[in-house]
């Protein structure tokens, strides 16, 4: 009888780590690689940002860059409303440095922020399509997830909008 009840237990155990755990587990290793990229580009975008004449802009970038930091520390749906109001105003900052008149050394570091962009651009799809069959799980057992697991659904990139 206690044989049969450990076997359940772990079929149990099994079955919610396939369905639930397995999942989030992925998106976690996508927001960890994530992170690691922004945070390199960040490091670039630091050395070319002080050859920016707009001091306001380069000001509210920085702002931005400390604020998704401090809520990548909260929880991964603020990191990534933080990360999105950031990626916006930089879009408008890569077009200021696409017209300034730049030397070697800054050619190379735009090069490599840009670099870094595209690879952002594709870890970001594959988070937001981890999140996406993470939050299909949730709805398999959804009072189970929320009320046993304290299991949310998470934001995707597409859809992060502020709150």
């Amino acid at each position: 009888m206690v044989v049969f009840l450990i076997v359940i237990i772990a079929l149990v155990f099994m079955y919610i780590r396939n369905v639930y755990l397995k999942e989030f587990i992925e998106v976690t290793v996508i927001y960890k690689s994530l992170c690691k990229l922004l945070n390199s580009r960040d490091l670039l975008l630091l050395k070319i940002l002080p050859d920016i004449k707009n001091k306001k802009q380069t000001e509210k970038i920085l702002t931005l860059i400390d604020e998704r930091n401090k809520k990548s520390k909260i929880s991964y749906d603020d990191a990534i409303l933080a990360d999105v109001e950031l990626h916006n105003e930089l879009k408008s900052l890569y077009s200021v440095i696409e017209k300034m008149k730049k030397n070697e050394l800054q050619t190379e570091i735009f090069k490599k922020i840009i670099s870094f962009e595209n690879q952002i651009k594709n870890v970001r799809k594959k988070y937001s399509f981890a999140v996406e069959k993470y939050n299909m799980s949730l709805t398999i057992h959804p009072k189970f997830c929320i009320k046993f697991m304290h299991m949310k659904p998470l934001e995707i990139y597409g859809n992060a909008t502020k709150k």
